[in-house]
């Protein structure tokens, strides 16, 4: 049984470390190698610390210095700036945690003399987290005394390698998401020794745990939870060897204070006031007015299912619900719909098996949406700080509850399991493909739609890149209230979707055709009767032709139009 559940991990592991691979390079991200001159936020400040200071090697505008506040959100935004960076003494700075700059953006380069390519340093991060959850899991399992099936292993590992918003994470590669990724691989790491030093008397593990929880904190300060609930877990299960665990934590975290003293005079100033950035981003607002809201977009959100791929989309703009007037909300899916398997997280704490690490696994994660949802701030990215953890506590509860139940209710939970896995899998990978802004889609078309033909049998709900459309119809055009809007016809979906509509300025009706931001527009005359249109796609020069009358109105050249037959839709008052 051993070796089959070896082999399945390592099936998983393969599985998991390809897809991270690949999501990352998917919408155009290259691995550029023996450069170093990489734009990244993290290759700047690396290239700091080799020139002998703490800001990043970029001088502010002079222009931008002379406003009389630079931080204004709503000032000098024609200037050139470094947009989420810190400005403070004249120097930008990164409020992003150093975790991941000293951990391998200044090694490599120390090393080689180049900078790291963001997206691989992204991939690193996600896939050792990946493989440090896998081998907590399976450690704890062991130390509880419980062997599952290998068939019910591979589903807790595809949970803990997809189901926990990684694959979102890796679409796109930014400094955001560098921090995240970072904090993800110390807080998976951190938890893997920590689980270790718990069955051995080596040193070397309460050490590393204590290193690897606190640099957490040098990637996501708010990853301090987990460092804290680690200490008092050594603190109680490790006795005397605790003091491993603590003196690397001290070293670090008076590393971190030293190099926050040092930039913005404060130890515990990381320099988020400082951030250039906007409106309502800035400033983390704790109030209890935005728990509501944040539990709402945390964790119940419903993404948006379609017959049309990739099936599962993020709703942007976000459903409406009562939220205060500063609160901030990017696209974002609930936790709960890419982890349904989440409450049994909570099952873990009754399970005295798993030993005192559940407490530190379920009490951090809880925590950590706590915090969250009080900040006035509600991303999808944020979710990886939380749902690995509650993700592992999960898969650890259902791998002891199947192992020490027998007849329906192993059936049960086994099904359960699977169904909460599979749902959550389809989910997740979804968004991998749709990512926050459908980067694949605009990046990589004919890439997007080459991956959609895999999975679209039927040719009418297939995603086709400049495919050939033709539609006529009459739509009446009169007057009507200003602004409103009458839609005639519409092609593909958001962000490259095509628009054809009728606006009403000063009582006058004007024709709109829109593509990806850019509008043309017409004044139409004013008709009694219906007006007949034509609207045809050229392929060969993928233009959108539309006439009125029987003369050409407009001749929209796109720069692809990607759309299923389905999605080409003559809306009312347009008729046929």
């Amino acid at each position: 049984m051993k070796w089959r559940q070896t082999a399945v991990f390592l099936v998983v592991s393969a599985l998991a470390g390809c897809y991270y691979e690949w999501g990352v390079r998917a919408t155009g991200t290259e691995f550029l190698w023996h450069h170093n001159d990489l734009t990244g936020y993290y290759n700047y400040l690396t290239r700091g610390f080799t020139e002998g200071h703490l800001y990043l090697p970029v001088e502010p505008d002079p222009r931008l210095l002379a406003l009389p506040d630079p931080l204004d959100p709503n000032a000098g935004n024609d200037l050139p700036k470094l947009f989420d960076a810190v400005l403070y003494n004249r120097h930008y700075y990164l409020y992003h945690g150093v975790g991941p700059a000293v951990m391998l953006f200044l090694p490599w380069r120390l090393i080689s003399g180049n900078d790291l390519p963001e997206g691989f340093a992204l991939f690193v991060f996600g896939f050792g987290g990946y493989l440090f959850a896998a081998g907590t899991l399976r450690l704890l399992l062991r130390r509880a005394g419980v062997e599952v099936k290998p068939w019910v292993l591979g589903l807790m590992l595809l949970a803990l390698a997809f189901c926990q918003s990684v694959p979102f994470l890796l679409s796109r590669v930014w400094v955001y998401e560098i921090a995240i990724g970072g904090g993800y691989f110390c807080v998976a790491a951190g938890l893997y020794f920590l689980t270790r030093s718990l069955e051995s008397q080596r040193m070397v593990w309460p050490a590393a745990a204590g290193l690897m929880l606190t640099m957490a904190v040098a990637c996501r300060p708010h990853l301090g939870i987990v460092t804290g609930l680690g200490l008092i877990a050594a603190a109680f299960a490790l006795r005397r060897r605790v003091v491993a665990f603590v003196v690397p934590m001290v070293i670090v975290g008076v590393a971190i204070g030293i190099y926050n003293f040092e930039r913005f005079g404060s130890p515990f100033d990381f320099g988020l006031h400082y951030q250039l950035t906007g409106a309502y981003q800035g400033v983390l607002h704790l109030r209890a007015e935005n728990v509501l809201p944040g539990l709402y977009y945390m964790l119940f959100t419903r993404p948006e299912f379609t017959n049309i791929f990739p099936w599962v989309l993020i709703p942007w703009p976000p459903r409406s619900v009562p939220r205060p007037p500063l609160y901030f909300v990017e696209p974002i899916v609930g936790a709960l719909f890419l982890a349904p398997f989440v409450p049994m997280a909570f099952v873990a704490l009754f399970l005295r098996l798993l030993g005192a690490l559940r407490w530190v696994v379920v009490l951090s994660g809880g925590a950590i949406v706590c915090f969250l949802i009080t900040t006035g701030l509600s991303t999808q990215r944020y979710e990886v700080d939380f749902l690995p953890l509650l993700g592992l506590a999960a898969m650890a509860a259902f791998g002891v509850c199947i192992a020490r139940t027998k007849g329906v209710a192993r059936i049960g939970l086994s099904c359960g399991l699977a169904a909460s896995v599979v749902f959550g899998l389809v989910v997740n990978l979804a968004m991998g493909i749709a990512g926050p802004y459908d980067d694949l889609m605009k990046n990589k078309p004919a890439r997007y739609v080459a991956i959609a033909k895999w999975f679209s049998p039927a040719s009418g709900l297939r995603p086709q890149l400049n495919p050939p459309v033709a539609a006529d119809f009459s739509a009446p055009v009169a007057t009507g209230p200003e602004h409103f809007r009458q839609d005639l016809l519409s092609a593909g979906r958001q962000p490259w979707q095509y628009e054809l509509f009728l606006d009403h300025l000063s009582g006058k009706p004007v024709l709109v055709s829109k593509f990806a931001g850019a509008n043309l527009t017409k004044e139409m005359p004013l008709s009694a009767a219906p007006v007949p249109f034509h609207v045809a796609f050229m392929p060969q020069t993928q233009e959108m032709i539309v006439a009125a009358n029987g003369a050409e109105v407009f001749r929209h050249k796109l720069d692809a139009l990607i759309t299923a037959p389905a999605q080409v839709v003559l809306h009312e008052p347009a008729r046929q």
